[in-house]
């Protein structure tokens, strides 16, 4: 009688076991990296466009002026500053969600930003904003908004990100 070459049933279910719990050890790794990676993504985005606001402001003494409230840039603010400060704004945050621009009727304040994962305005993780300063707030939320204020993020991710509660 010949030996039979090959692997026994017990073998290949041990295998099959031990990649089934890599899988489930790498998968929530890789959807958490890529949401890191929106992340990152969408603050060096609202930071470029805070940029060229500032930039504009230091040329006209004032910020492009915006509906006051959070928007989407409106044409004006996308014509006082594309293409001399910035080449394009960018439409979409990695959500695909607009990105949000704000500035006072003065144009004596403004802000950007990006309302996350979630796309909803999230007032109650903003932290403490007056008229001189604000008192900025790290979020550890994947759906928490990013936000720029005047001179620095008022709201952005920090730390170990998770789901929110």
């Amino acid at each position: 009688m010949k030996k039979q070459k090959g692997f026994t049933l017990i073998e290949l279910l041990i295998v099959v076991a031990i990649i089934g719990i890599i899988a489930a050890i790498a998968i929530p790794n890789l959807l958490s990296a890529i949401q890191r990676g929106r992340q990152k993504r969408a603050m060096g985005e609202v930071r470029s466009i805070a940029t060229a606001a500032q930039a504009y402001a230091t040329d006209a003494q004032i910020f492009p002026i915006g509906s006051g409230a959070f928007a989407a840039p409106t044409t004006t603010v996308l014509s006082n500053l594309t293409p001399d400060y910035i080449k394009t704004i960018p439409a979409t945050d990695p959500w695909n969600t607009s990105y949000q621009y704000a500035a006072t009727s003065k144009g004596t304040d403004f802000g950007a930003a990006s309302f996350g994962k979630d796309t909803v305005v999230d007032l109650a993780v903003w932290g403490t904003v007056s008229a001189n300063s604000f008192v900025p707030k790290n979020t550890n939320c994947f759906e928490c908004d990013i936000v720029w204020f005047d001179d620095g993020f008022l709201v952005k991710p920090e730390g170990k990100q998770s789901k929110c509660q």
